[in-house]
């Protein structure tokens, strides 16, 4: 009798360990659940919030644009530059064709004079980006922008002063003839 009564306990604990194990268990589960519950929503919730805003900047560079566009009569090209540089991730390259448009003849020979700084200007741009900064429309629209604003920010107060437009932006356009995501 002494023996059947030792099985018991150590039937007992045997129970009680599996209960002890079932219950760590149950509580992790429902830890990583909530885990991935709370966290979850908060950057589907951040991801719309930032959508909506991307939107937003969207439509407003694009009527920007849209609305330079509309205004040139007599439009002016530069020669096509192409750009290649190894993205900021490491893994990608960027191969991009640009064509600034303007009106004033006066600003293609200016851009022309100072091509090295604007090269440098727009390569230093481009290799600060990853590919998910230019992998969507309002990206490439974006990098446009900016691309706008650097060459724009070259024209000299004395060129502005000087010219028969007296534009203190010049470029009216940046067109992509060729983008590349490698």
């Amino acid at each position: 009798m002494a023996e059947e009564g030792s099985e018991e306990t150590g039937g007992g604990s045997k129970k009680f360990l599996m209960i002890v194990i079932l219950l760590l268990l149950l509580l992790i589960g429902g830890a990583a659940a909530a885990y991935m519950f709370l966290f979850s929503t908060d950057e589907s919730t951040a991801t719309k919030e930032n959508q909506t805003s991307q939107e937003q900047i969207e439509e407003d560079i694009t009527a920007a644009t849209q609305k330079e566009a509309s205004k040139l009569a007599n439009p002016i090209y530069s020669p096509a530059k192409k750009y290649v540089v190894n993205l900021r991730d490491g893994r990608h390259f960027l191969t991009i064709k640009l064509v600034v448009a303007m009106e004033d003849p006066e600003a293609l020979e200016f851009i022309a004079s100072r091509e090295p700084i604007i090269d440098d200007m727009i390569l230093s741009l481009l290799g600060n980006l990853t590919s998910e900064d230019i992998n969507t429309p309002s990206g490439k629209t974006l990098l446009k922008r900016e691309i706008y604003k650097k060459i724009n920010s070259v024209f000299t107060q004395k060129f502005i002063d000087d010219s028969d437009t007296r534009d203190t932006t010049p470029v009216k356009k940046i067109l992509f003839t060729e983008f590349i995501l490698n």
